[in-house]
């Protein structure tokens, strides 16, 4: 039985699956990415996670625990979860400007980055996303190494940094 409090959450992740499957996984990544931004107009300037030296990370991604609900609710990630990573991936080989794309563990980080990405605009800083993991696809961690490199760290620091916590981050002043 789903909780009355997590019915918007698991609605969310159904209507994920289904937009996949109504208008395919790029619409769905615009989708995605458009609510992420919505969300911080709403939240206004600011800057997530912990600081560790020059870089930020997360404990724990804010939207992980639903993944989680969700997948123990239907026993597994849907394909068009599958579907979503896989274009993502894809796209970003495509791009000639891989230092500013999300390094994707589950198909929330689309969503959490473009949240964290507007709040840090706003406040007149870029982000890096240097590397995450999550608990919903094993804790694999997956690495933006363009995104490592431009900020001029190794990936070792990233992993030490990464062992503490979801996500890691670096904000640059913009000019």
């Amino acid at each position: 039985m789903i909780r009355l409090g997590s019915m918007l959450p698991q609605a969310l992740m159904i209507g994920i699956s289904d937009l996949v499957d109504m208008v395919g996984p790029e619409m769905t990544v615009k989708w995605l990415i458009r609510i992420g931004r919505e969300l911080a107009e709403t939240q206004g300037p600011g800057l997530e996670g912990d600081p560790e030296g020059d870089l930020n990370y997360l404990l724990l991604n804010p939207f992980s625990d639903e993944v989680i609900r969700f997948i123990d609710m239907f026993g597994e990630r849907p394909e068009e979860y599958h579907r979503i990573e896989e274009y993502v991936n894809e796209r970003e080989k495509e791009n000639k400007d891989i230092v500013e794309c999300p390094a994707v563990a589950s198909v929330i980080c689309i969503m959490h980055h473009a949240y964290r990405v507007r709040r840090a605009e706003m406040a007149g800083m870029r982000t890096l996303h240097l590397a995450c993991r999550s608990p919903a696809t094993g804790n694999i961690p997956v690495y933006n190494e363009e995104a490592i490199a431009r900020a001029g760290v190794s990936k070792e620091d990233v992993d030490s940094i990464l062992e503490k916590g979801v996500c890691v981050f670096k904000f640059i002043k913009e000019d």
